[in-house]
């Protein structure tokens, strides 16, 4: 396999290997809907390469509504908007995959009005919130807004769909064996805690039959009693057995800094950008500026850092497999790719502060991204359009 050489997805041809992978750019309105700049910055993204983008995450129901500036595909009404946005990207041949999710635990109560609810009761975000145990009317209420959302996601003309089942959010709670201690038909064994997304797929499926559905799974976290690497080959043998068409593999569930690794914990981001602390007085800033390195669990940064969990999977199974997690430089790239490690490199970060990167790169004039993974850009976005920040908090005239 070669990185510049065009492949075919799901039924979706790729000029390349490379793949933008799902980033949360807080270009929805307050109904969810995505603002004009989105399309600006997904055309130009095909522009500049891309082999296919995965769209910032969409919501599948009100419940699961994580931040105000979140896409949301809630109901027909919303399909219409995707339209335009499908349509701005469709002349650049460059597949658009929509990534559906529910927040589930982690949903915001002050968003949604209503309390957070997981598989099982749990406590999130430092203690802050409390997510409530779902009931089964409740589990058969999110199925059936996974698969309207795979529906209106066809409708609105994007090529595919990713099921986010990675970080932490609902499908991913399910998946994991810390989050999820039902003892019902869905949790308990690997193939139980699978079932709500096996369900999701198969009802899908007789909707709208062969059309691409990929999933993004966390290969392992830092939990006891989570998730591991053999958890996640079971889990991969599962996920092609329900005819999904790729699996792309991330890693961890709540703990935020260790699944956008980072040289430090971005305190000075946090502080000035995160809505809880930027209008806190500056005793509480002081404050928090302290407890903040020690309440957030962190991992050291390194090199394509999922690239030996997407090996075994894809030793496990015959679907395409995509790896995503640290990658910054083109040989790493290329050595994943020629040597089979996985079939596609999705990145986040570097298209951040570069959406041409990928041109570059092929052209030589590149040989790795300019992102100095300080993750100020991933803090905030929680209350602003995605951008890159370079390491700088901004001034009071920004």
């Amino acid at each position: 396999m070669e990185v510049f050489q065009p492949t075919v997805l799901a039924g979706m041809k790729l000029k390349n290997r490379i793949i933008r992978a799902a980033t949360h750019e807080g270009l929805g309105d307050s109904r969810g809907l995505p603002q004009d700049e989105l399309r600006d910055i997904y055309v130009r993204l095909a522009k500049g390469g891309a082999g296919a983008i995965i769209t910032g995450y969409a919501g599948v129901l009100a419940s699961g509504r994580a931040w105000k500036n979140m896409l949301m595909i809630d109901g027909d009404d919303c399909v219409a908007a995707f339209k335009k946005l499908t349509a701005a990207v469709s002349p650049y041949e460059t597949p658009l995959i929509l990534q559906l999710a529910h927040s589930g635990g982690m949903a915001n109560a002050a968003v949604t009005g209503s309390d957070p609810k997981a598989p099982s009761k749990h406590r999130y975000w430092g203690g802050r919130t409390t997510a409530k145990e779902l009931t089964e009317s409740e589990i058969e209420e999110i199925i059936a807004g996974f698969v309207h959302g795979i529906e209106r996601a066809r409708q609105a003309g994007f090529d595919g769909v990713e099921l986010h089942a990675a970080h932490g959010y609902l499908l991913s709670e399910f998946l994991s064996p810390y989050l999820n201690r039902r003892q019902d038909k869905w949790g308990g064994t690997t193939e139980r805690r699978f079932h709500i997304v096996r369900e999701i797929v198969a009802r899908a499926r007789d909707a709208v039959g062969g059309y691409p559905i990929i999933i993004k799974i966390s290969a392992y976290d830092f939990q006891s009693g989570g998730m591991t690497v053999d958890e996640a080959v079971r889990l991969a043998g599962l996920i092609q057995h329900a005819t999904l068409d790729a699996i792309e593999v991330s890693c961890g569930n709540d703990d935020f800094m260790c699944t956008v690794r980072a040289p430090r914990v971005p305190v000075e981001a946090i502080l000035s950008m995160e809505p809880t602390f930027k209008q806190a007085s500056w005793i509480k800033k002081q404050l928090a500026s302290l407890l903040i390195p020690r309440m957030l669990k962190s991992c050291a940064y390194s090199e394509n850092y999922n690239l030996e969990a997407a090996e075994r999977i894809k030793a496990s199974v015959d679907i395409p497999v995509i790896v995503v997690g640290g990658v910054r430089k083109y040989s790493a790239i290329s050595e994943t790719i020629a040597h089979s490690k996985a079939d596609y490199v999705s990145l986040c970060r570097p298209f951040i502060i570069d959406p041409e990167i990928v041109n570059k790169l092929q052209t030589g004039k590149r040989t790795e991204s300019g992102c100095i993974n300080c993750n100020y850009c991933l803090i905030g976005v929680t209350d602003n359009p995605l951008k890159c920040y370079y390491g700088k908090t901004p001034t009071a005239k920004q």
